[in-house]
């Protein structure tokens, strides 16, 4: 209970009085008759825990809580859902002690989204904050019965589950728990009994409920969410370039300190799939700023050193970077690994995704409702086909091509991507200014051509955003760059090795308290 406290009061949605007034009136109207027994109380805790022993209380009470809760702060639905359903599917399974399940199917598998589908019957698929094996668990728990079966669909899952290689050392676990609730509950014989269902499929032979899913039916409801994207554990790894803000020696302080000569700090965090905390990576730092030219070779002896510690580890890592406005054009995926090889060796060949951020955006706090809110939009309806805007200066002055921008996209409340008339690069004003606007009008996306757009990179990106919208343009991007690395006939490769993509989401980057990236950059308390 405790927990979901925990999360409600994260939310700057919600302590805020007027955001907690919406709370409450979204709340008390899901509750019907049922929500007069709130009551209104002076501090922001005080209210959450009135609210969620009153919902606790009542059948379904705290799915409808979670329901207000993420209508009026979309950005929680991750952490408060599994929790809501931890407490319900705690009352399910009463008596027995699921520390050790729940340490065995706390991994994802690339398989869980289609042994959903063949358990349910092709009617349900996993919402996107089901990232494991034990959240999927959770979410069946709480789901109603399957046709041709005696088993509750959590049950049904362990005994799929069970079949699975990586979770082969821990049969005894899964069998052990469906066992005990089985005999509880009287399931055990019977033709759509436990017994029934585990011979059928150790055997190989289809269960009645794989029989009703082959059978010819209506057909299912669209998914609510995609897949879930992440298939295995990954060790991502947050690098954090700043610029030194000590004068040099002999330079002055003022804006006009040799941009040139400026230095920077180069600082990492971990965040392991087994540990919702942030880890020091001390032995990744570098103690001394450097300047632009020595970033490169500074950020590869950080992984180089970071990778001597991941010797016993088998998962992809997963490179995030986090840079100022000034270094966004870098081209950070094409840096080399070790630059004493004496051959290009590029970064991306080793970590195949790498994604970009914006320093500043995490630092400017007045920015990120309204960078929330715009991501909210885009995930109700990612297929928009306005959430794209183009910048096109038009010869205009600069003055008037900003203030013209502002008003088009901040009167386009589904924009949630800038494509930029021009790098943002020193001597690059126009690409510059756009980002700046962007940020304050809270786009997540900015995309652009490191070197100088044409009409073939608008091409290249309009046929990414066909192929798999906005959200696959940055598998695209890594596809592109890396037969643009290979190809021999050097058909097209400059627009993708010079396409860049900055990907800002403000549920992965804010959400998670001490946890969540930005508590490393500074965008939060």
């Amino acid at each position: 209970m405790l927990g979901v406290v925990g999360v409600l009061e994260e939310s700057s949605a919600l302590t805020d009085t007027r955001g907690r007034h919406q709370w409450r009136r979204e709340l008390t109207r899901l509750l019907g008759s049922r929500g007069q027994a709130l009551e209104e109380f002076p501090t922001a805790r005080q209210e959450f825990l009135e609210a969620v022993y009153v919902c606790e209380g009542l059948p379904g009470g705290l799915a409808v809580l979670a329901d207000a809760t993420c209508y009026v702060a979309p950005a929680l639905e991750h952490r408060l859902r599994p929790l809501v359903e931890e407490l319900c599917a705690l009352r399910l399974y009463e008596g027995r002690d699921w520390t050790a399940l729940r340490d065995a199917l706390y991994l994802s598998l690339p398989e869980l989204d289609a042994t959903v589908a063949v358990i349910m019957g092709g009617r349900v698929r996993l919402p996107r904050y089901c990232t494991t094996a034990w959240h999927a668990f959770l979410y069946l728990s709480g789901l109603t019965s399957v046709p041709d079966t005696d088993l509750p669909p959590g049950m049904l899952l362990l005994e799929h589950l069970a079949l699975h290689t990586e979770l082969a050392a821990h049969v005894g676990e899964l069998h052990g728990w469906n066992d005990h609730f089985a005999r509880c509950w009287k399931l055990t014989d019977g033709e759509y009994g436990l017994a029934a269902l585990r011979a059928s499929l150790l055997d190989g032979r289809p269960s009645p409920a794989d029989r009703a899913a082959a059978e010819p039916a209506a057909p299912p409801a669209p998914p609510a969410d995609p897949p879930v994207v992440p298939q295995r554990p990954v060790i991502r790894l947050y690098v954090k370039l700043v610029p030194d803000l000590t004068p040099l020696p002999g330079i002055g302080t003022g804006r006009r300190q040799a941009r040139g000569k400026r230095r920077y700090w180069v600082s990492a965090r971990v965040k392991y799939a087994e540990s919702p905390e942030l880890h020091h990576a001390k032995e990744g730092e570098v103690q001394q700023p450097v300047s632009r030219a020595q970033i490169p070779a500074a950020v590869a002896g950080l992984l180089r050193r970071m990778a001597s510690l991941w010797h016993t580890r088998a998962q992809e890592v997963v490179l995030e970077f986090f840079l100022p406005t000034e270094l966004l054009n870098e081209p950070v995926e094409w840096w080399d690994r070790d630059p004493s090889l004496g051959y290009a060796n590029p970064l991306f060949s080793k970590y195949p995704e790498i994604v970009l951020h914006s320093l500043e955006r995490l630092h400017r706090r007045d920015a990120h409702q309204v960078w929330r809110l715009r991501w909210a939009r885009w995930k109700d309806d990612p297929e928009n086909e306005e959430a794209v805007h183009w910048c096109d200066q038009a010869g205009r002055p600069l003055k008037d091509h900003l203030e013209r921008l502002d008003k088009t996209v901040g009167a386009k409340k589904d924009v949630v991507a800038m494509v930029l008339s021009e790098p943002p690069a020193a001597g690059r004003a126009a690409g510059l200014g756009e980002v700046r606007v962007a940020i304050d009008l809270g786009i997540p996306v900015f995309i652009l051509h490191r070197e100088a757009t044409s009409e073939q990179f608008h091409g290249m990106v309009r046929d990414g955003l066909t192929e798999g919208g906005l959200a696959g343009l940055t598998f695209h991007a890594r596809q592109w760059k890396s037969d643009s690395a290979t190809r021999a006939d050097g058909r097209s490769p400059a627009s993708a090795q010079h396409l860049c993509v900055v990907w800002d989401d403000p549920e992965q980057l804010l959400d998670g308290g001490a946890g969540a990236p930005a508590a490393f950059i500074g965008g939060i308390e």
